[in-house]
């Protein structure tokens, strides 16, 4: 048992190993050290870990996480949106203005973007590779200027209804209203995984290789991503993975979120949808063994760095058929 554990398993100073304390140099301060690092890095909630002793401010804690992952270009702590949104009002359309901001006041390249950062910023901004160097040759302001306008009257009527009613499924709201008040973070998407889902990899075309961080959430990603085949439901897979459930369900939810893969039921197959989502939404049938050795196969390097094309581009219908099974939830109240 190392230090890492020890902090991920929730042992207090008074239990820790002799063998461990000796390392510490039989400090305590140094144990509380590492557990804050410990716990920023993973971006761990406050609540139900080890860091709540150590850190009396909740909220500076999650400021804390928040800038120290947008200076290490990190993936949205999606599951920490509740917090993150609610409190620190960032959204991930925020995070990654503020990153893609940074990045090209400090002239970085492109490439020093994380792969499921780079994914997942492309996603929301529309700003990938071609579109950053464009930035990088005009005015950075450019990013800042990406902000909200005036609501439009169904925008406002959206966003009421969901501060007056709390989460809706996506589908049954306007498209059009939806990707707006998406691209201009008014909302955000929850995207729950529940323990007998079963989830199976999308088809991955057109992969372009960038940077692997190599850090625990990032290997955990790969971990989990590799395991995944339509037969097994979460729950088995994260006991197969001796993962705790909640960092599969977490990883699922991301996979998911950026099309690498999909649930095979949505619980969404039957309802009523809006109108506006007709000629979008299709529900596939499950794919084959033979179809899911084949997507998994492949090079991880080409998963890793794909960079999915955001609402508004060539992936429109797929990715927004795919949406309207997500929960919005507001980021304004």
């Amino acid at each position: 048992m190392d230090v890492d554990t020890c902090i991920r398993e929730n042992i207090i100073w008074q239990k820790l190993p002799e063998d461990i304390r000796v390392l510490l140099g039989n400090s305590q301060r140094e144990y509380d050290k590492l557990v804050l690092e410990y716990s920023i890095k993973n971006q761990l909630r406050y609540k139900g870990n080890l860091v709540r002793h150590v850190k009396k401010s909740e909220e500076t804690y999650y400021d804390m996480i928040i800038k120290y992952s947008e200076s290490h270009l990190m993936l949205y702590p999606y599951h920490l949106a509740d917090i993150i949104v609610k409190e620190l009002r960032i959204t991930p359309f925020n995070y990654y203005i503020n990153i893609i901001t940074d990045m090209i006041q400090s002239e970085k390249s492109y490439d020093s973007l994380p792969n499921f950062t780079a994914a997942d910023a492309v996603r929301l901004l529309g700003i990938g590779r071609n579109q950053y160097i464009d930035l990088m040759n005009q005015n950075s302001g450019i990013v800042a200027n990406l902000t909200f306008q005036v609501l439009t009257e169904d925008e406002r009527r959206v966003v009421d209804s969901i501060l007056d009613e709390g989460p809706q499924p996506a589908g049954f709201l306007p498209v059009p209203v939806v990707q707006s008040l998406l691209n201009r973070g008014l909302i955000y998407v929850d995207v729950p995984v529940e323990e007998f889902d079963y989830v199976y990899v999308a088809p991955l075309d057109g992969f372009v290789m960038n940077r692997v961080l190599g850090d625990y959430f990032e290997t955990l990603l790969y971990k989990i991503f590799v395991a995944i085949d339509d037969q097994t439901t979460v729950k088995e897979m994260a006991d197969m993975l001796h993962i705790d459930f909640s960092l599969v369900a977490n990883a699922i939810s991301v996979f998911c979120r950026l099309g690498f893969a999909k649930k095979r039921v949505t619980g969404m197959e039957t309802a009523r949808l809006h109108y506006s989502w007709a000629q979008l939404v299709s529900i596939p049938n499950s794919p084959t063994q033979d179809d899911l050795v084949t997507s998994v196969s492949g090079d991880l390097g080409e998963l890793s760095a794909s960079l999915a094309s955001p609402l508004g581009d060539d992936d429109d219908e797929e990715q927004a058929a795919n949406l309207s099974n997500y929960s919005l939830k507001d980021s304004v109240s």
